[in-house]
């Protein structure tokens, strides 16, 4: 690292971070203990957690995000290696520290460490390959038209279909659906036509038509589409308060524990009950604990690191970086909504973490090491002087 590369870093990106960080540890430590997790352990390990990530941060930095153009198969094919492994557990074929949580084949337990979640970095590789293919294909190929438009595509889809296929078997349709919205994050700044766009988006806006329909009319295609842990949350989600005592105890609870914040409050009511509040429920945590002004700023957190995201792929002028940066802008973005959305009923109950703040090693690591991926872009870009 050279003294210009560091000027160019984005100090206010890490101050997001910094703050998104203090909140986690503040929210841990409210987070009822009684439901599993929380409390000053969890805390101590998030620390933890935050130092290691944040070493792996400072590597990939000093490492280059450009060579990574060079090993992302490598990559893939370890995140795919890994996620093969947890869908033949999943089976029944003995595969050494695959565990099952939840109703879901998702962990390998490394004795000493905690459980790592492959596929938090499978959306990583993901990105990176994705970002690889369209930088190659577009060198390739500087004059586009249909048929070069359509080949991108269709290398996208063969790219993106084994990862998406396999964490959708473990089953884990929340991180499935995050791996979605990185394809089409970066389908949108690849350089395909926007009728070729516009006809994927009419596609995904029928299919979820069709779905909302059979949810109603016809139950025998959705029992073929969602598994019956699935169903259930579904249907927390349409009628919590029907099912308080059964699929909906989880909602209802959180939506209680954002409630009782009111405007500003001074601690977590500990007579509310909330199951993975430490994890996936953190927001309704930070919700009952500060109220709606630690809400909002929750959000304006997310909202000002997205923009600087944003501002990073619009100032380089790598494609490859470009393409990275839109990759992990769906990432977080999607993340951030579902999340938090699933906490106040606006999306259903999927177990998507909340990126920085969530419990979780998997999770915090992946979004650390993205973070070092815009930090290492930001940091090589170069200003043209007739740009």
């Amino acid at each position: 690292m050279n003294r210009d590369s560091l000027n160019k870093i984005d100090i206010g990106l890490f101050f997001i971070v910094f703050a998104l960080a203090c909140i986690s540890c503040v929210a841990l430590y409210y987070a009822p203990v009684d439901t599993g997790g929380g409390g000053i352990k969890s805390v101590k390990l998030q620390i933890m957690w935050y130092i290691i990530s944040s070493i792996a941060l400072v590597l990939i930095m000093a490492f280059g995000y450009d060579r990574l153009k060079r090993m992302h198969w490598i990559l893939y094919g370890i995140g795919l290696f890994m996620l093969f492994g947890l869908v033949l557990a999943k089976h029944g074929i003995p595969v050494p520290l695959a565990e099952q949580l939840n109703g879901a084949w998702s962990w390998y337990k490394l004795p000493g460490i905690g459980n790592l979640q492959p596929s938090e970095f499978m959306k990583l590789f993901l990105i990176i390959s994705l970002a690889t293919t369209i930088d190659k294909h577009n060198e390739l190929y500087p004059i586009r038209g249909a048929h070069e438009d359509l080949l991108l595509l269709g290398k996208i889809f063969l790219v993106s279909v084994p990862p998406f296929l396999l964490i959708n078997m473990q089953p884990d349709l929340g991180s499935a659906l995050v791996v979605f919205s990185i394809i089409l994050a970066t389908i949108l700044v690849s350089g395909v036509s926007w009728k070729y766009i516009a006809g994927l988006m009419a596609l995904i806006v029928s299919a979820l038509t069709f779905l909302t329909v059979s949810w109603f009319k016809f139950p025998a295609i959705i029992n073929l589409v969602l598994q019956a842990h699935q169903k259930e949350r579904f249907i927390a989600w349409t009628s919590p308060y029907q099912y308080q005592n059964q699929e909906g105890y989880q909602l209802v609870q959180s939506l209680n524990s954002i409630g009782s914040g009111q405007f500003f409050n001074h601690s977590f009511n500990s007579s509310i009950s909330l199951p993975e509040a430490y994890a996936d429920f953190i927001f309704s945590v930070i919700g009952g604990t500060f109220g709606f002004v630690g809400s909002v700023t929750v959000i304006v957190l997310f909202f000002v690191m997205i923009q600087r995201i944003i501002r990073t792929a619009v100032s380089t002028h790598d494609p490859f970086g470009t393409y990275i940066c839109a990759g992990v802008v769906g990432m977080i973005m999607f993340q951030v909504f579902e999340n938090i959305g699933m906490t106040i009923q606006v999306m259903p109950i999927t177990g998507i973490t909340l990126p920085f703040l969530s419990y979780g090693g998997s999770s915090l690591l992946s979004s650390m090491l993205c973070i070092g991926l815009i930090q290492s872009i930001r940091m090589q870009s170069q200003s043209l002087m007739f740009s």
